[in-house]
């Protein structure tokens, strides 16, 4: 696969009341009221909430017991996540065993493994496979590229409490080859794991795609020295739009598909985990199941973080958990509205050796604001090209001061 469709493939992985399924949640959605919260832009900042705290889609906030009320009335409870944020799998555990301790029979569907390793889990939900044993068996390094400690709490609340796992993607080698060569190039073995009714994504879900799309060929050719080199690149990642936009479509039609043939198998509701992208908003896996499975009922489950305005329309619950990311670089940092904030700092790591203590906010970097991550990353992408530090901007005691750090060889800051 061209290093185009990589990047976009990869940002797409990386990608946060119970109602019929139906088209997804209008974008005329009333505001929310919980207008003091912290991250509403037209209001007074008080306190955080404590993370992992339930918000109703109006802003309120919910219980646990409400989220559990909505759940039970629902056949396909859907949780995003960003796979890399620990708060997120804290909390979909905590639904999970809440669940399961109210006395609720369901199964757990993760996007995390692709079809051809269900075997592999059947051997888990027989439990011939030990706690222990869980992530040598499933092979987990090779099923997914996320540390598997992020997701122990899930897979601890499953064996606790005899809840069997499914898997739900079709393979990512199978999406690496559509994205290099075209859907046309798949063998008959490789595509028995497509879905069998692919339904395009609707218009509001293309345009975030489009977005997310123009952002990296940004990314990829901005300060470019040579102008018609980066025209030559913009031609290129041009080229894999549309097979970008069919991989997700695919994606989200096949894990709507499997969720499908799961309950149908196991008579029981089914909890979905994926990333965000494909949860909130409803555009992605509900929309489809609103279109194979229309009777059904959908819950829709997000995150919510301390650096953006809630959004009535992302999900009908909604969790607080910052939004946190262990870098290369050594640190730990929660994207807050005013810059990342640093939790902790790896002894020996660049981040150690440049200085940089947990409490400091980051800024700026480069001389750009640090409104979100991929600021981070395009910052160490541009140093490492130009063969220069990385210069971050930190408050410090509440003191503005600037630390210099060279960029290891080989590595940026995702």
């Amino acid at each position: 696969m061209g290093l185009a469709l990589r990047i976009l493939f990869s940002v797409m992985m990386i990608m946060g009341g119970c109602v019929l399924a139906q088209p997804p949640l209008s974008r005329a959605a009333p505001p929310p009221t919980a207008e003091t919260l912290d991250g509403a832009s037209s209001a007074p900042k008080i306190s955080r909430p404590a993370e992992g705290t339930f918000f109703n889609a109006n802003g309120t906030k919910a219980s646990l017991s409400d989220v559990l009320a909505l759940a039970k009335s629902s056949d396909y409870i859907l949780i995003g996540e960003t796979h890399n944020v620990t708060c997120d799998h804290i909390v979909q555990a905590k639904i999970i065993t809440a669940l399961a301790e109210s006395g609720m029979r369901f199964t757990v569907g993760m996007e995390m493994f692709s079809q051809e390793r269900q075997p592999q889990l059947d051997a888990v939900n027989d439990r011939t496979v030990t706690l222990e044993e869980f992530p040598e068996k499933v092979e987990w390094k090779d099923a997914w590229g996320f540390p598997y400690p992020l997701y122990e709490p899930v897979i601890d609340a499953l064996y606790a409490h005899d809840i069997k796992l499914y898997a739900l993607n079709f393979p990512f080698d199978v999406a690496r080859k559509i994205g290099d060569e075209g859907l046309e190039s798949l063998t008959p073995e490789e595509r028995k794991y497509l879905p069998k009714n692919p339904i395009p994504s609707m218009k509001e879900q293309e345009e975030e795609l489009e977005e997310i799309h123009n952002k990296h060929v940004e990314l990829m050719t901005k300060d470019a020295k040579d102008e018609k080199a980066a025209e030559v690149a913009k031609k290129s990642l041009a080229h894999y739009r549309k097979r970008f936009f069919l991989i997700q479509s695919l994606w989200d039609t096949g894990m709507a598909e499997q969720a499908i043939a799961i309950r149908q198998q196991s008579k029981l509701p089914i909890v979905i985990l994926s990333g965000t992208g494909h949860v909130e908003h409803g555009w992605g896996i509900a929309y489809r199941l609103s279109k194979l499975d229309p009777d059904a009922t959908v819950l829709l489950i997000v995150p919510w973080r301390s650096n953006e305005a809630m959004v009535a329309e992302k999900g009908h619950i909604q969790f607080y958990c910052p939004l946190t990311k262990q870098s290369r670089l050594g640190f730990t940092l929660r994207m807050e509205s005013d810059g990342a904030t640093i939790l902790k700092v790896k002894a020996n790591s660049s981040a150690y050796k440049a200085g940089f203590l947990a409490g400091d906010k980051i800024i700026k970097v480069g001389g750009m604001n640090v409104d979100s991550m991929m600021v981070l990353h395009r910052a160490g992408v541009k140093a490492a090209k130009e063969g220069t530090d990385m210069i971050f901007t930190i408050i410090r005691n509440g003191k503005e001061q600037s630390v210099s750090m060279p960029v290891p060889k080989g590595r940026h800051t995702s």
